[in-house]
């Protein structure tokens, strides 16, 4: 949980760190420790998301949106409450879609080539025409900036520096942990220190257990949980996928069939829900490439694999004949972390409720100081905390403008994804874009991007298109 609250820092770099410190640990108790902090950390993510509006991982961007809206309204303790509930279905979820559907979304995840992962890329980007607030156009113009960002760095095909202008320090291009923790985390700081608006919070008295979930609530945000639940799962089958984008796409879907889609972005319980439902979904369902074929489904996953290598133990199908023991011991583990992780979580409600009754400076300085770590961490190069600083600024004046970040964000995440899977598709054929029309998952993928691209548009006419015949009959009643 330290390593998901603290931003800059998730469940890789944890579980990248304690790695070595396993060595000495039987297989299986190795396991157990990297599976316990991976399914923790990405639940802890939400916590200073909904807190100081501070995603502590990339999996819990979506999370910001509704959760410290929440948090403002003085639903702090119901905000958290909701987020580990959510969480611990979703990674239980998961859990059994391992369980019993490893071979079969195996199957599907290998069908996925390079043109399939260019057209969830498409759609992806297409999401943002849901979620940004105000003029579309805005936010597909800020989408574009965010997309040009990718750009910079080494050429992913061809090793050839692009839009460096010589600095060492973007031959990397622009990571994306500082560019979260500036776009959204300092951003945040300067909105609070230079707008006079208050802290923007309602004090709640703190309690010792704070948990307050009732019934009615959870009937409410139960249909937004299984949405989010049974995507994440699926994404989190497909590598290179993650939680991050599931993130998105969760809450997205939920806002597509939530019976009051306007309430998303202004402190909805479902897109809370669908948010933290699916990015807990895919910390289990990451391990159906690793463990059936040999293939990580997530960074996470590529750091357990490393886990597993040095302890002797090589995913793949053999597992599941020659050592089906450590499988269904992994199976169990998976299920364990979600319990502990729920004990710890249910009491330690109170204990977050009270970490934000602090004063204004406090808070500010708080946020500041976590992004100048995290920012630096990931590296340890100072250039980072130039650059968070830098787009955290560009944030402030996107959110004096009236204009949401969020586009900026999830074109940064998938950006590197649909340039170089649609690189490599053209490379691959020789049929130019007339390829999709030979992949049908492709195409149908695509054509559903083109519909959440083009419905904004179509529901506005509608809309438009009622208000004028209500005015009309007005002028004739």
């Amino acid at each position: 949980m330290a390593f998901g609250v603290t931003p800059g820092l998730d469940a890789t770099s944890g579980t990248a760190l304690l790695v070595s410190a396993t060595y000495a640990l039987s297989t299986e108790i190795a396991l157990a420790v990297l599976i316990g902090l991976y399914t923790a950390a990405t639940y802890a993510g939400s916590i200073t998301a909904i807190t100081i509006g501070v995603p502590g991982t990339p999996a819990s961007a979506a999370t910001v949106l509704d959760g410290y809206e929440l948090t403002k309204k003085g639903e702090l303790d119901g905000a958290l409450s909701i987020s580990i509930t959510t969480s611990v279905i979703g990674g239980l979820i998961g859990t059994v879609a391992l369980v019993f559907l490893a071979l079969p979304l195996a199957d599907v995840a290998l069908a996925f080539g390079a043109p399939e992962y260019f057209a969830l890329g498409v759609l992806g980007v297409a999401i943002i025409a849901s979620l940004v607030k105000g003029s579309f156009l805005s936010g597909f113009i800020v989408a574009l900036f965010g997309l040009i960002l990718t750009t910079i760095g080494i050429d992913p095909l061809t090793g050839f520096p692009r839009f460096t202008f010589n600095e060492i320090n973007l031959i990397e291009g622009i990571p994306y942990i500082p560019a979260l923790v500036g776009l959204f985390a300092v951003s945040e700081a300067l909105s609070l220190l230079f707008d006079d608006n208050g802290d923007g919070r309602v004090m709640s008295k703190p309690k010792l257990f704070a948990f307050t979930l009732s019934g009615k609530l959870f009937r409410h945000i139960f249909r937004a949980t299984m949405i989010g639940s049974v995507l994440g799962s699926f994404l989190g089958a497909l590598p290179a996928v993650g939680a991050a984008a599931a993130n998105w796409i969760g809450y997205n879907e939920a806002k597509r069939f939530s019976h009051n889609p306007g309430l998303f972005g202004k402190g909805s319980t479902e897109g809370l829900a669908a948010a933290e439902s699916s990015n807990n979904a895919t910390v289990s369902s990451a391990l159906v490439p690793l463990l059936a074929l040999g293939i990580p489904g997530s960074a996470t996953a590529a750091v357990l694999l490393g886990a597993m290598l040095l302890h002797g133990v090589t995913p793949g199908p053999s597992m599941f004949t020659q050592q089906l023991d450590l499988v269904y011991f992994i199976f169990l583990a998976l299920g364990g972390a979600n319990i502990f992780m729920a004990i710890f979580g249910i009491f330690g409600v109170g204990f977050w409720v009270k970490m934000v009754q602090m004063p204004k400076p406090f808070i500010v300085m708080t946020i500041l100081t976590l992004s100048v770590v995290g920012a630096f961490s990931v590296r340890s190069n100072v250039f980072d905390i130039y650059l968070a600083l830098g787009l955290g600024l560009f944030g402030y004046l996107l959110r004096r403008a009236g204009i949401s970040v969020v586009p900026v964000v999830l074109a940064i995440v998938l950006g590197g994804l649909i340039e170089e899977n649609l690189r490599r598709a053209l490379i691959a054929s020789n049929d130019g874009i007339a390829l999709f029309l030979d992949r049908p998952i492709a195409l149908g993928v695509l054509l559903f991007a083109a519909l959440t691209f083009v419905l904004p548009f179509i529901q506005n006419i509608w809309v438009m298109g009622r208000n004028r015949a209500g005015a009309k009959s007005g002028e004739q009643d």
